[in-house]
């Protein structure tokens, strides 16, 4: 559903997560891979304030298929997109913060994550930056605080076919 201030998006998907294990096969230890397979539904409903700016929830549940997955995955977000903010007649700037709940069986915690991106006009490159914070949680983790940087090309959908 979509019309120039709402979009509600309803989604189901397979999905499949790989974790790294050691074997030990004939007295080698042997690095491979082993996956688990889910089943998610989503929704997202936004509102967009103008064309630049919308804010927005996203419910995503999760089911684990095998043994030894998270048997249920429970994500909501409440999060805001400024885009196309103006720094100057070629560069632009993005910025999403949001705020999310996690469940993952009997573990949770309460975060808070952006996004933020830089941008050239009519150039294929920019640079993006994910910074996520937990406030509050008891879900393992080897750091309250994680951040990359990305360096994305766009084809501008030159291999789309028309």
């Amino acid at each position: 559903v979509q019309n120039e201030k709402f979009k509600l998006s309803v989604g189901a998907h397979p999905s499949v997560v790989f974790k790294p294990i050691s074997l030990l096969i004939n007295g080698v230890e042997n690095e491979t891979f082993y996956t688990q397979r889910y089943v998610a539904t989503e929704i997202s409903p936004n509102y967009f304030i103008t064309k630049d700016i919308s804010v927005g929830v996203y419910y995503l549940h999760s089911s684990g298929l095998d043994k030894g997955s998270i048997k249920q995955t429970n994500f909501i977000t409440i999060n805001s997109n400024f885009s196309n903010i103006k720094l100057s007649d070629q560069f632009y700037f993005k910025f999403n913060p949001q705020v999310f709940y996690l469940k993952m069986d009997g573990q949770d915690g309460f975060y808070a994550t952006a996004t933020l991106g830089l941008a050239k006009q009519n150039f294929p490159l920019s640079i993006q930056s994910i910074l996520n914070q937990a406030i509050t949680s008891n879900i393992a983790s080897k750091s309250d605080f994680v951040w990359n940087v990305s360096l994305i090309y766009s084809f501008r959908n030159e291999f789309v076919k028309k």
